[in-house]
């Protein structure tokens, strides 16, 4: 079983976001452990899908299902204006976890 069928149902397209209902059935945690974890840094943090909507990254789930045990969320991202006036997003990655 792969992980996009863990994620997605058989036949379905995998969606962009997930909503809570789906992240607690994903992960088996309950809707506590998950708060918890997000801010410990353990798990991805939500991300604002408009008004008070709330989801989780697609990839950032994948990530954490990938090792739960090792995940780390990005330290900081910083946007800055270009020379041609965007926007250029700069992101710093934490280096992986050791195991004792």
């Amino acid at each position: 079983m792969s992980q996009s069928d863990v994620i997605a149902a058989p036949g379905q397209p995998e969606p962009a976001f997930y909503r809570m209902a789906d992240v607690l059935r994903i992960t088996a945690l309950s809707r506590s452990s998950l708060y918890r974890r997000i801010a410990s840094g353990d798990f991805p943090a939500p991300v604002s899908l408009g008004g008070r909507a709330k989801g989780w990254r697609r990839t950032a789930l994948l990530a954490w299902i990938e090792d739960p045990v090792g995940y780390r969320p990005l330290t900081h991202c910083v946007t800055e204006i270009g020379s041609a006036g965007g926007r250029v997003r700069r992101v710093a990655v934490v280096p992986a976890r050791l195991s004792p």
